[in-house]
Parts: structure tokens; C-alpha cells; sequence
């Protein structure tokens, strides 16, 4: 266990102080609290434009920064050798890839967190804002939620540059890290629960769907280039939007689920299980693959 743990904390680690992850985790949060400043129609209900700010955020930015790590975790590390040094000090094929995985798997759920901390604020600002009544009509978004929204995202880069510069610490990760417990205080300016339970399903089963794609990328990552593997993982996104095979990629018309739709048990065990395949499927790859 404290193998797995150690190669999951480099694989993360890793994967956060990466250029890409540092500039998409905060502007991803920002998105989700402009976006909705911005418009003049309401798409049928306060809040709705924001929530479907962050589920686009999650799952576009997330897969354009955790594929391409998982894609370096693995492929890079049989390219260079670093994973046979690791296997030759008795680490198991399975276990090594398991835990390179999992470590990009938690970032992506640390970018889950942020991002969707951000939505049922963003959300609550849009719906409390609703109620308010000013000579122009009425607002679009509540100014104290959305400062403290806005501010987050923003101070995620000052915060990790001053880290940076006196602590000597990694700008990348702790960007990464400050984007997304900078958006955490602002849910506490929330009146109830309900932007959050109306949020995590959809929310749930999405990134049931983006995990999915993350095992996909390592798996595939032990036998194909960064870029062979970028390709598949793209063509997979499009036939679950097109065509799924439901047996191989996520049915996104099931995953990406309709405002109000509670009904996210079934796409959250499904992606669950294609994980699991995805992860069997790069476990045996790299049992039979050769090692220099």
C-alpha cells in the first residue's frame, strides 16, 4: 500500500506542475463565474447558464489537461525508462500503472472539486440576483458571490507566485492547489443545500464519463505515442456523442444528463465499470509488453 501511495502522490504531483493544468484549473473557475455576468437571456431559468458553464468546463478542460497526463505518466515513463527502474525494485506491472493512474485520477477530482464549487456559487449568485430589482431591470448576478468567485480564481495565480518566489515552492502545483481552496470559503455565502443537490448529479455522472477517458488514455498510453493516444481519445469522445459503443466508451447521451435529472446512479456505475475494463485492458498490455 505505501508503494501505491508513493507512486500516486509523484503521478499527482506530476501531473499539477504541469504549464497547461496551472492556466485551465483557474480559468475554468473564472469562466464559470463571467460567463453568466455576461449574458442577456436567461436560457429558461437563473443559474442555468452557469451550470452549464462548469459541466462544459469540467469535462473539455479537464480531458484537455488529464489525458495528455495520463498519456506522459505512463508512455514517457516506458519511454525513458523510469518505469523498468521502478519494476526491477519489485513493484508489479499492475500495481505501477494502477497507481500512475490513480494519480492523475485525483487531480482530475481535484479539478471536480473546484470547478464544481464555482457552478453552485455561480449558480446561487445568478438565482439571488434574480430577486433583486434595480432602475435597469433586474441583475444578473449577486456582486458579493460573484467577487468572491472571481477573486478565487484570480488570486490562485498571486497566491502561488508569492509561494513561488519566498517559499520556493512549485508555481504550477500550488496554482492548481489555491485554484481550487479559493472557491471552497465562497460556498458558505450559500442560503441552503439546493445549488449543490441540484448540481451533483449531473456533475456526478460527467465525471464518471471524463475518468473514463483518463483510464483509456493510460491504458492506451502503453502501447501508442502521446499523439496516437490523444487521437484515439478524441475518437472515442466523438462516437460516444455519435455512436457509442457502449461496451468501450461512455453513451454521453446518458452521461451528460438534463437539468433537474436525479437519475445518475446508472451512469455513475457504468462509468465505474468501464474504468475498470479500461484499467484491465493497460494492465494486461503491460504485462505482455517488453521492457528495456
Amino acid at each position: 500500500m505505501g508503494r501505491f501511495l508513493a507512486i500516486t502522490r509523484t503521478a499527482a504531483i506530476e501531473t499539477m506542475s504541469q504549464p497547461l493544468s496551472a492556466i485551465l484549473f483557474p480559468v475554468a473557475m473564472l469562466a464559470v463565474h463571467l460567463l453568466p455576468a455576461l449574458q442577456y437571456h436567461r436560457f429558461g431559468a437563473p443559474g442555468r447558464l452557469a451550470r452549464e458553464t462548469g459541466l462544459s468546463a469540467l469535462f473539455v478542460f479537464g480531458l484537455l489537461f488529464a489525458v495528455p497526463a495520463a498519456a506522459r505518466a505512463i508512455g514517457r515513463e516506458l519511454e525513458t525508462g523510469t518505469a523498468a527502474a521502478a519494476l526491477a525494485l519489485g513493484v508489479s506491472r499492475p500495481l505501477y500503472l494502477s497507481a500512475r493512474i490513480a494519480g492523475v485520477l485525483s487531480v482530475f477530482a481535484l479539478f471536480f472539486v473546484g470547478v464544481f464549487s464555482a457552478t453552485a456559487l455561480s449558480s446561487f449568485s445568478c438565482a439571488k440576483a434574480a430577486e433583486i430589482f434595480t432602475a435597469e431591470g433586474v441583475t444578473r448576478v449577486w456582486g458579493p458571490a460573484f467577487a468572491v468567485g472571481v477573486s478565487g480564481a484570480l488570486m490562485a495565480f498571486a497566491g502561488a507566485a508569492f509561494l513561488n518566489r519566498f517559499m520556493n515552492r512549485r508555481f504550477c502545483m500550488w496554482t492548481c492547489l489555491l485554484a481550487t481552496g479559493l472557491q471552497l470559503p465562497g460556498l458558505a455565502l450559500l442560503e441552503s443545500a439546493e445549488p449543490v443537490a441540484a448540481a451533483l448529479p449531473a456533475f456526478g455522472a460527467l465525471a464518471a464519463a471524463g475518468g473514463v477517458y483518463v483510464v483509456m488514455a493510460g491504458a492506451l498510453a502503453t502501447r501508442l505515442k502521446d499523439n496516437g493516444v490523444a487521437a484515439c481519445v478524441v475518437a472515442a469522445v466523438a462516437a460516444g456523442f455519435l455512436s457509442p459503443v457502449r461496451c468501450l466508451v461512455p453513451d454521453m447521451r446518458a452521461f451528460w444528463l438534463a437539468e433537474g435529472d436525479m437519475s445518475a446512479t446508472m451512469p455513475i456505475a457504468a462509468g465505474l465499470c468501464l474504468m475498470a475494463l479500461w484499467l484491465l485492458v493497460g494492465c494486461v498490455s503491460l504485462e505482455r509488453k517488453e521492457l528495456e
